[in-house]
């Protein structure tokens, strides 16, 4: 067994044993505490680091069998929704097919897979209404992943006029996008580390507004890659959040 496979195996070992077998169901707490890994996969697979994808989703996979086994104790639609248990083995592939892939280290795909469970999640809970903070972020991470690679073609073409029209649509898209993310952070909100990140994300936005208008394709995809660190420290303070 290699070094990699033990330590994923310690890590199993070690986190099933702390998690609370006897414990009332409770479906809100579970998710938030299934969440807490998976948004550590997530920054750890963007940012090429194979041991902390692995743990965290070796975290995540133990955690979302009790959120999917909690069906019972969820809100009411989607207790009953008959979609369920198809988006739960929908949300069981990509787990296995990230594993596996980061096991193969191609983080590359592997973060697609990651990126899949949060989007089942949104088409789930959207249909009833039902969006969280989790949601509203997808959402803000799908309209930043448009303006990112518009702003990318700059490395092979000369933007043109309707690449900046869109560039100003996209980013506009983000600002509204970015108005519910507040509206549903709560109690995170209060945290420094969110704080800073959040401003450091509004500047981004302002100043790749100021930048399209003048057109400075350079300075544009910057703004733009600043645009997603900022992004990825609020994932980073939800890697660590209790919510």
């Amino acid at each position: 067994m290699s070094n990699f496979a033990r330590a994923t195996a310690a890590v199993l070992a070690i986190t099933i044993a702390a998690w609370p077998r006897a414990a009332a169901a409770d479906f809100t707490s579970d998710l938030a505490a299934a969440m807490a890994p998976y948004y550590g996969a997530l920054v750890a697979s963007t940012v090429g680091d194979a041991e902390s994808t692995q743990r965290n989703l070796v975290i995540f996979a133990v955690r979302w069998t009790r959120v999917a086994a909690g069906r019972a104790t969820a809100p009411e639609p989607l207790a009953t929704d008959p979609d369920w248990p198809a988006m739960v083995a929908t949300i069981d592939r990509f787990i296995a097919r990230a594993q596996e892939l980061v096991r193969a280290r191609n983080l590359h795909d592997a973060h697609r897979e990651i990126e899949g469970v949060r989007l089942a999640l949104l088409t789930m809970r959207a249909r009833h209404g039902l969006q969280t903070l989790d949601d509203r972020l997808t959402e803000y991470h799908e309209s930043m992943e448009r303006v990112i690679a518009r702003a990318s073609l700059y490395n092979e073409i000369i933007l043109a006029d309707e690449d900046y029209a869109e560039l100003s649509k996209d980013l506009a898209q983000a600002g509204g996008l970015w108005t519910r993310v507040e509206g549903q952070a709560g109690a995170v909100a209060d945290d420094k580390d969110w704080t800073n990140a959040a401003v450091r994300g509004a500047d981004a936005r302002r100043e790749l507004a100021r930048l399209i208008a003048a057109r400075d394709d350079a300075a544009i995809m910057r703004a733009a890659e600043m645009m997603k660190a900022a992004y990825l420290d609020l994932l980073l303070v939800l890697a660590r959040a209790t919510r």
